[in-house]
């Protein structure tokens, strides 16, 4: 996202500088339109498999599936890491709201089980995953899927395995 300047971005779609300044105000306010855009891809598409999993349509797998899925393909690690090395933390909020969601979206309003325990680890791997997932993976010998069965492990463990 560092390169993602309001000059760049403008001569990339045809438009003026000054026309994507009228419209997000600064560079900080595109990054943000970023993140949101990003954020609401994430969480429509988590929210998604959640509801499918509710049904009994979907396994644990699928969720976890949905979630390092997504993250991949919005490319969340970076954006995070982008956002860790330039200090606008600002620009996570639209990605915190995201979270806050999938922990609503996870609890049933009747349910005890701590939801926002499994969606902190799956948020945290699906990060690193996303980040640097073949890297790590190549480094420990593992393939790559190896710590998606790790998360469903972090589900099972924290909530039950609701498979019995």
């Amino acid at each position: 996202m560092a390169a993602v300047t309001l000059k760049a971005v403008a001569t990339k779609i045809g438009r003026t500088h000054a026309n994507l300044l009228h419209h997000f105000g600064s560079a900080a306010g595109l990054h943000r339109a970023l993140a949101e855009d990003i954020a609401a891809t994430v969480s429509a598409s988590i929210s998604e498999a959640i509801g499918k999993r509710r049904r009994g349509e979907a396994s644990e797998r699928d969720v976890v599936d949905a979630m390092f899925d997504a993250f991949h393909a919005e490319r969340v690690g970076e954006l995070i890491g982008w956002v860790a090395l330039t200090r606008q933390r600002e620009a996570l909020e639209p990605v915190i709201d995201t979270i806050r969601t999938i922990v609503e979206d996870f609890r049933v309003s009747s349910d005890t089980r701590p939801m926002d325990r499994v969606t902190l680890g799956l948020v945290l791997m699906a990060i690193g995953d996303s980040l640097a997932g073949d890297e790590v993976a190549g480094a420990t010998g593992l393939p790559r899927e190896a710590v998606r069965d790790d998360a469903v492990g972090l589900i099972k463990g924290i909530v039950g395995d609701s498979s019995n």
